[in-house]
């Protein structure tokens, strides 16, 4: 009897870890961090990705903090929140011990967009400053 009690908790440990293992491997990977602009999607030409990266690095050089910009097709199954904090945790976006990156996050299919900030930034650019140029101009 014990020795069935303790199987059944080993199947179970196993189950959880399959399916646990079976949620990771159906996440949309995170891409490495190449250029400041990354579009999985091809909806920009190389011509646009190029001007946008020379434009974030011309930031970059004038203000110090760091902005990528990353287009995916889709973050499901996870919410473009938890995507982009992988993202975030990923690229390390923004100068060590400032930690004042942005990242903006395009899920095309998905018709969502987010702006992960770093701690160095939030001042800055709080959630609601995000939200209104999310709606206001970007959307737009």
């Amino acid at each position: 009897m014990k020795s069935l009690y303790w199987l059944a908790w080993l199947m179970l440990g196993f189950g959880l870890l399959v399916g646990v293992s079976g949620f990771a491997a159906d996440q949309v990977s995170v891409p490495d961090l190449k250029t400041r602009a990354t579009d999985l999607t091809k909806t920009l030409t190389p011509d646009d990705i190029k001007a946008l990266d020379a434009k974030l690095a011309a930031f970059e050089t004038v203000k110090g903090g760091q902005i990528a910009v990353l287009i995916v097709p889709t973050t499901q199954p996870e919410t473009i929140e938890q995507y982009g904090i992988r993202v975030a945790e990923a690229w390390k976006v923004g100068r060590k011990g400032v930690d004042d990156g942005l990242i903006l996050l395009v899920a095309k299919d998905d018709r969502t967009m987010r702006i992960e900030v770093g701690y160095g930034l939030e001042g800055v650019v709080p959630d609601a400053v995000a939200r209104r140029v999310i709606d206001e101009t970007i959307a737009p």
